[in-house]
């Protein structure tokens, strides 16, 4: 797979920043709010809670921040 990193098991939508980190979703279920998601920038740190599944507000933020942030991605090594 050069080239390429496989995806964490639990994010389910990923979106590439203008530099190359990654803006993920991934579930995060609380007691109250099973159906809960967030999103978080791997490159600044940067996150969005979603108290509502149903909601496109986390995937909207995750597309916006995507497109406007250049933190570089942490490196693997």
């Amino acid at each position: 797979m050069t080239g390429k990193t496989a995806w964490p098991a639990n994010v389910l939508f990923r979106f590439l920043t203008i530099v190359g980190a990654t803006v993920d979703i991934a579930p995060q279920p609380t007691a109250a709010l099973p159906d809960r998601h967030a999103a978080v920038c791997r490159g600044c740190d940067a996150s969005y809670p979603d108290a509502n599944s149903a909601s496109h507000n986390v995937k909207g933020w995750a597309q916006a921040h995507s497109e406007t942030c250049r933190a570089l991605p942490r490196p693997t090594a």
